[in-house]
């Protein structure tokens, strides 16, 4: 997992700059990029994480999807033309798009056979090392890129996968011997737009996500032109969230063996709705930078207790569970990009934390309906 993540994010932080200086290609043209891409990762990701709790080899998913993630970036290297390095990218980086919930199947799988019951603290741990690896990741393309230049960054990412791949292949145990008949009826039989019990929890994972991704995307550009802080300011803001979220994650690891998902799913959210209410009406540096701690608290619940919220609902389908958690991430960024981007641009970026604010309190009220819901369908099975 922490390879995972440092694979994911040497590269990230590059590629606008790559594509609109080194291609030249319009920012909007990159946007568009992103959000195809995006897009086909999630249909390919729901179609295999279905087919992977039938009775797929989840170690082959895994592998081939982390080979394909490799072939993928391989593409910015021998690829300059545009349109071709679309196609390409396209197809490989949907191809990729599964490994990252196989990796949370594969491991809440782990959990059940080795008897050991907090699937939660278990998933805190692993999403505290996909964190680190993420924080990790920018640190050192920004090395190979001032050493090797794009081709330094992308090798570098190559490297990474490819070294996931092998250890998948010398260590990760293969589960083609679990036999689930009656689970398979289940997922035979599951339909998300019918079952509202799960529908919510994904339709409250992509709310915050998106706030989360448009406040992300406008946090910089506030800080500058509405707070009078520097590009020091900025990053500052940025290393304290980072480095307090695997904290959080490890202690909320730790409390939720004392509080179900959904409670602690609601304490995120109002720390959230606070975080934004404060820079809504914040006019000093100070007030963003003390805010950070709310924030961390806030994506520390979404990234580490948000998986083990879906997968609590589907015991039986960890691999559907764990796309749906994947792809609410996915979806809320995708919107958080669009719509985000939009509202500075159009009313300012005071506003865009308005509008995440109203985010969370739907969340919140989901919240609600979602725990009632549950309290009736335990009362009908009593």
């Amino acid at each position: 997992m922490l390879l995972q993540g440092m694979g994911i994010s040497i590269s990230m932080p590059f590629l606008s700059i790559y594509f609109t200086e080194y291609l030249g290609v319009p920012v909007a043209m990159f946007g568009i990029f992103l959000a195809v891409t995006l897009i086909a990762g999630i249909w390919i990701s729901l179609l295999i994480g279905r087919r992977s709790d039938l009775g797929l080899n989840r170690k082959n998913i895994y592998l081939i999807s982390t080979l394909c993630s490799a072939v993928a970036y391989s593409g910015y290297l021998l690829i300059e033309d545009f349109t071709i390095l679309f196609i390409f990218m396209t197809i490989f980086t949907a191809l990729g798009a599964p490994g990252m919930p196989q990796l949370f199947a594969i491991s809440r799988e782990a959990v059940k056979k080795s008897n050991f019951t907090d699937y939660s603290f278990a998933n805190s741990t692993l999403r505290s090392a996909f964190s680190l690896g993420f924080i990790t990741g920018p640190l050192i393309g920004t090395l190979l890129i001032a050493g090797l230049g794009f081709k330094g960054i992308f090798s570098g990412t190559i490297g990474v996968f490819l070294l996931v791949a092998l250890l998948i292949f010398l260590f990760l145990k293969s589960n083609s011997n679990l036999e689930r008949t009656n689970d398979q009826m289940k997922v035979k039989s599951f339909r998300l737009g019918q079952n509202p019990k799960i529908l919510l929890p994904f339709l409250i994972l992509i709310l915050m996500y998106t706030a989360h991704w448009t406040s992300s995307l406008n946090t910089a550009l506030f800080i500058t032109n509405n707070l009078g802080g520097s590009t020091s300011d900025v990053g500052l803001v940025s290393s304290i969230c980072a480095a307090l979220e695997i904290p959080f994650m490890i202690m909320l690891g730790i409390l939720s063996s004392k509080y179900s998902n959904r409670i602690l799913m609601m304490s995120g959210a109002i720390i959230g709705g606070a975080y934004y209410l404060i820079i809504i009406i914040s006019g000093a540096m100070w007030q963003m930078l003390a805010a950070q701690i709310l924030l961390a608290v806030f994506v520390a619940v979404i990234s580490a207790i948000g998986i083990s919220y879906i997968q609590d609902l589907l015991p039986s389908m960890p691999g559907y569970a764990s796309t749906l958690y994947s792809n609410s991430s996915t979806i809320g960024r995708l919107i958080g990009s669009l719509v985000g981007g939009g509202l500075a641009s159009v009313l300012g970026y005071r506003y865009s934390f308005i509008f995440c604010f109203i985010l969370i309190f739907i969340s919140i009220i989901m919240l609600v309906v979602s725990g009632r819901y549950s309290e009736n369908e335990t009362q009908k099975l009593a």
